[in-house]
């Protein structure tokens, strides 16, 4: 395990992202390869790899990853989660059980029942057809509790699943692929004019959506061969599993924090120590091959852990208030900027954002990509300008009135958060969002 302050670590050092593999060590090639892999990524890397070199054991795993707690007898005494998945026995279970024990693994242990309660009233379709209030009132569960447990469920299963309704689950579908690549006509499309789209007008499409007749082809045709009012029991749909954080964000004391990214051994990655040893010479070579890629690939799990926490390190202290505070206390901040502090090149800061989630003191885990950008807070602030008592009366005032707090910002540019929020809360409208809740110990 590394963190703030621990013993010194090994990381990612490459001074020309343009360097063409082959003049890169073998190592550097290996990190290279697991430095953007997420949590369940990893996890998949690391049984691949162990399947196919003998000398490389998974043993016992010594820390949580989750909030990277010593383990006792494989739980974590601090949150109750049990190992990693790469560890685990492995069994055959349906879809819907797949679902519950990742969606148990997103939430305290206090409220995996609740859990168990929001799987089992799901539809064949995994649609959430009960309200949530009256769920929790037949059941004695608080409302929040009930509400935390139907989100993890969601975030644990495909896109759509336990939405409130078929036409929410193509909503949420589309949402979905829409930030994944889809066309962005792909939301509107399905929350404003599935009517128009089921009689096949894509004139009137493209005018109630402003947009090319070319661009609503697309949207249509992605719609119909990729979107289903269902979430669960399609063909070729597999349930991922609730990937762990990859970096872990302690808190040290009132103010400071520490950053924890687990290494091989954390993972219980070693060398097999009762590998019988070759009495032949021939026999030996050939396991020494073994030996070289089990070692290269331990070595590239701890730079890639290095790496991240040199990072998540970083970005943890640049964004001291962002932690504690949320986004209104969010400071503009590049991946140039990290790159520079650290003496690495941007795109090795970007590899090592890339996909990575990050646990916080509170219990939220958000992307760190989140950590970057330049306009965060400005629209927290707009945001909050807008549900209050005295709102803005237009996108100019508004400006000014930002202005006045320290966001300088156009009109113009008023006017396109102002849009964007409207849209957030158009499909949070649809589709409660639960309260926050930190950990239970």
């Amino acid at each position: 395990m590394t963190g703030y302050g621990g013993q010194a670590d090994t990381s990612l050092q490459l001074e020309q992202a343009s360097v063409p593999l082959q003049l890169l060590s073998p190592l550097a090639i290996e990190v290279l390869a697991l430095l953007p892999l997420n949590g369940a990524e990893l996890d998949a890397a690391v049984a691949q790899r162990v399947e196919s070199n003998p000398l490389l054991a998974a043993g016992a795993v010594r820390r949580c990853r989750w909030c990277a707690t010593r383990l006792a007898d494989g739980a974590c005494p601090r949150c109750g989660r049990l190992r990693p998945p790469y560890v685990e026995t492995a069994e055959t279970v349906d879809e819907r059980e797949t679902l519950r024990r990742a969606a148990r693994e997103l939430v305290p242990t206090g409220l995996a029942p609740a859990v168990d309660i929001v799987v089992g009233s799901l539809d064949e379709a995994g649609l959430l057809r009960d309200d949530l209030d009256e769920v929790a009132a037949a059941t004695g569960w608080d409302p929040a509790d009930q509400r935390a447990a139907t989100a993890a469920v969601r975030a644990a299963g495909p896109p759509g699943v336990a939405a409130p309704s078929p036409r929410a689950c193509l909503t949420a579908q589309a949402t979905w692929h829409v930030a994944n690549g889809a066309p962005a006509l792909l939301v509107p499309l399905v929350d404003e004019q599935l009517e128009r789209v089921a009689a096949g007008d894509l004139v009137g499409l493209a005018d109630a959506l402003q947009a090319t007749l070319s661009d609503v082809r697309a949207a249509v045709h992605y719609l119909r061969t990729r979107l289903r009012p269902t979430a669960l029991g399609r063909a070729g749909t597999a349930l991922p599993r609730a990937a762990p954080p990859d970096v872990i964000v302690r808190r040290d004391g009132r103010d400071g924090f520490t950053v924890h990214v687990l290494d091989a051994a954390d993972l219980g990655l070693t060398l097999d120590p009762v590998f019988p040893l070759p009495a032949d010479s021939a026999a030996a070579a050939w396991l020494a091959g073994y030996r070289r890629d089990a070692q290269l690939f331990l070595d590239a799990v701890d730079r890639r852990a290095g790496a991240l926490r040199r990072v998540g390190a970083a970005v943890v202290l640049a964004q001291h208030d962002f932690v504690d505070g949320g986004a209104a206390a969010h400071r503009p901040l590049t991946r140039t900027a990290i790159a520079s502090v650290l003496g690495l090149h941007p795109s090795t800061v970007s590899r090592a954002v890339h996909g990575a989630t990050v646990a916080l003191p509170d219990g939220r885990a958000i992307p760190l990509a989140a950590f970057f950008g330049g306009a965060v807070a400005t629209q927290a602030r707009l945001a909050a300008m807008l549900r209050s008592d005295d709102p803005p009366r237009s996108d100019a005032e508004a400006a000014d009135r930002l202005g006045r707090e320290g966001h300088v910002v156009a009109r113009r540019t008023v006017a396109k958060y102002r849009l964007a929020l409207q849209q957030v809360s158009h499909r949070d409208a649809k589709q409660p969002s639960p309260s926050r809740r930190s950990p239970r110990a």
